[in-house]
């Protein structure tokens, strides 16, 4: 059986908490594996932070729509955003991962790469479409 779930928001600091409570039912709902929806969230909250910080430069009405699909083994989510043009599949993070003595920033977009089994990314009408998708191991 697969779930499907959205939510409108707008992208600041105060949304994040109401985000991940809607996230927390969502996946409670659904029961979904809970390797799979840590994984999603990870990569679902480094989205937001980043549309947050610096995804709307110069947009007047910010918004972002989540949609989400579950079911077991398998979890994605579409983020919508009418935020400035940015493909995560062409942002290359440093080779030094060490927060130490690596380069500042990328860090959010590494561990998302690193989670998520697929990304995809399309830009159409003004808006960008981030697809993430979790899948549990054969």
């Amino acid at each position: 059986m697969s779930l499907e779930y959205r939510i409108s928001l707008k992208p600041t600091a105060s949304e994040v908490t109401r985000f991940n409570a809607w996230l927390d039912e969502k996946f409670a709902q659904s029961r979904l594996e809970k390797s799979l929806a840590a994984d999603l969230k990870l990569c679902l909250n480094e989205v937001m932070a980043n549309l947050i910080s610096y995804g709307f430069a110069g947009t007047v009405e910010p918004l972002a729509l989540v949609e989400i699909r579950l079911r077991p083994g398998y979890a994605s989510a579409t983020v919508a955003d009418n935020g400035v043009y940015f493909d995560i599949r062409e942002f290359n993070s440093s080779k030094a991962r060490d927060l130490m003595n690596g380069d500042p920033g990328g860090f959010g977009i590494a561990l998302i790469k690193e989670r998520a089994s697929r990304i995809n990314y399309q830009r159409d009408g003004g808006l960008n479409r981030l697809e993430i998708v979790c899948e549990a191991s054969p």
